[in-house]
């Protein structure tokens, strides 16, 4: 009775497993939208674009078969569409305009031909493409900063990129594409300081920026350049006088400046325009120094002429006052 029982459950589970094959593998019939690409087999000898401006890139196609090849076919769909190239059987590859039947040349597709489905109908039947021959111009490369200055001639690499543009549509000789350095980043470079700014983006000339088909290749370019440093300058009103001397010295020696010679009336700064730009705002200091040596406090020198060293080397300073008086007398020792 037990073996009967197990020989019932097998001969179910067997027939349970054909009807699921049976079923999966049953025809049935799908209208799918699929996202049609024209391209060419040899892009660097020819484009090719459609000429039905009322194809927006996207088919209905009919199909019949069984279900797992037809999911098979959605998820290709799904991942990006498909191809079409100028080699496909369906349409020839010599320039000029072509009718490509839509059905027979999706029927080439390996796609389909392994797949044993029935194309029955693709919706639209058929689109022209318009196939154009390319030749090869070398191009030179001028660098596009703006109203930047540069401090030398910058460098491209690639130094002669490629451009492929339809035959006969521009006149012999070289063509001159353009490396546009954005204001930003210009703005990130640092003055005066040669650097490499990669991928920079290159363009067609205007005149062949509406021709279908032109393209460089490589798209992009490695630029090194240097922006010089930008000047500037700025007017500073009662700038303070410091005195210095060394640490030894503070003790034995009192030091004092007269009132009116305490601050300089007018200091113009000039120099790098960043450097300017932090005078203004006050993150740099700019203070007239006094430095007094060994030397000279046992002399009891009564002027000296200011110097701004302390202060960044690249900054230029002009005055009319270049001494202020000053009064050194040496302190009495204190008794023990």
């Amino acid at each position: 009775m037990l073996e009967r029982i197990k020989t019932i459950l097998l001969v179910s589970v067997i027939t349970l497993l054909v009807w699921v094959f049976a079923e999966s593998e049953s025809l049935q019939r799908r209208d799918l939208r699929i996202e049609l690409q024209f391209v060419s087999d040899v892009p660097t000898e020819r484009f090719i674009e459609v000429a039905d401006e009322g194809f927006g890139g996207v088919v209905t196609v009919s199909l019949s078969g069984g279900a797992t090849a037809i999911s098979s076919v959605e998820d290709f769909a799904r991942g990006g569409g498909l191809r079409l190239s100028i080699g496909n059987p369906a349409f020839l590859a010599t320039p000029g305009e072509h009718t490509v039947p839509l059905r027979e040349a999706l029927r080439a597709l390996p796609q389909f031909r392994a797949s044993g489905l029935t194309i029955e109908r693709v919706e639209p039947a058929a689109v022209r493409v318009r196939i154009v021959a390319l030749e090869t111009r070398d191009a030179r490369v001028r660098v596009d900063v703006g109203e930047a200055d540069l401090d030398g001639v910058p460098e491209v690499r690639p130094v002669t990129p490629k451009v492929y543009v339809p035959v006969n549509s521009v006149p012999p000789g070289p063509i001159e594409v353009v490396a546009p350095i954005r204001p930003d980043d210009i703005a990130r470079l640092v003055s005066g300081r040669r650097e490499s700014l990669s991928q920079v983006k290159l363009e067609l000339p205007p005149n062949l920026r509406s021709v279908h088909g032109a393209r460089i290749e490589p798209a992009t370019a490695s630029v090194t350049l240097a922006v010089k440093v930008r000047q500037a300058s700025t007017e500073l009103s009662g700038v303070p006088v410091q005195v210095r001397l060394a640490a030894g010295e503070l003790s034995r020696w009192e030091i004092s400046i007269p009132e009116q010679d305490r601050f300089i009336p007018k200091v113009r700064v000039s120099g790098p325009a960043d450097q300017v730009e932090q005078v203004k705002r006050g993150e740099i200091k700019v203070v007239a120094s006094v430095s007094l040596s060994f030397e000279e406090l046992e002399r009891g020198i009564t002027q000296k002429e200011i110097n701004f060293g302390d202060l960044p080397s690249q900054l230029r300073f002009e005055y009319d006052t270049r001494l202020v008086r000053v009064s050194i007398k040496k302190r009495e020792p204190r008794n023990p």
